[in-house]
């Protein structure tokens, strides 16, 4: 009581209740606290910010590779399309008894084998939830169709180890044009959504005028339907 009288003077000599005193130190100590709950949380979200960026930069070159990957692969597969459905148009009965090694310009099955490995590290830590909203989803549609090319390596892969007959023209030719056909749709979200989200952070690729380009453009149109 005597300690709380004493301050009391500090005040110019007026009647300041010890109860007022009380209630202005543990007001005073309450928006210390929350003033240091707000700093640390501003830095928190700022190191939060940090990780996202550089997650997204990992993801603009995850997008990178598979963007190139997309075009080696499809320029490959539409050739060797191309070469089987010329012989069939020759002699259709010809293919059946053919296999891949005897085309020119043969090398192999060569599924794109994208990655995603920077996109699961962000949902696997939660980094994502630090994206902007947008940002996230569009992301998801991305990889969603990706995950499409994905199953088709696995399938291939497995294909390849336990069928001996894998590399049969019609074999390849069916494998190949399901490949032809899924591959524009994955590269029209890369160009449609990850230009937007990710040219800033290092995914700045157009396509140039090929075939692939017009089997985007194609199913861009169909999109917009």
């Amino acid at each position: 009581m005597l300690k709380y009288k004493k301050r009391s003077r500090l005040f110019g000599g007026s009647n300041i209740s010890t109860s007022l005193l009380i209630i202005l130190e543990v007001f005073a100590i309450v928006v210390g606290v929350l003033i240091g709950f707000m700093v640390n949380e501003w830095r928190e979200n700022r190191n939060n910010q940090r990780i996202a960026a550089g997650v997204l930069e990992n993801i603009a070159a995850e997008m990178t590779f598979n963007h190139q990957q997309v075009v080696a692969n499809f320029a490959y597969y539409d050739r060797i399309i191309a070469r089987i459905d010329s012989i069939v148009a020759e002699d259709p009965a010809k293919v059946e008894g053919m296999y891949g090694h005897q085309l020119s310009g043969w090398q192999g099955a060569q599924p794109p084998m994208l990655r995603s490995s920077a996109y699961q590290m962000a949902l696997t830590t939660g980094i994502i939830k630090d994206f902007p909203l947008e940002t996230a989803t569009r992301l998801a549609d991305i990889y969603n169709v990706q995950t499409v090319v994905e199953r088709l390596d696995d399938s291939i892969i497995m294909r390849f180890t336990t069928d001996h007959g894998f590399a049969a023209l019609p074999t390849i030719r069916h494998l190949f044009g399901i490949y032809w056909e899924v591959l524009p749709s994955v590269m029209l979200g890369y160009q449609e959504e990850g230009l937007v989200l990710l040219g800033e952070y290092g995914y700045n690729l157009e396509l140039e005028e090929s075939k692939l380009k017009e089997r985007v453009d194609l199913y861009a149109g169909f999109s917009e339907q």
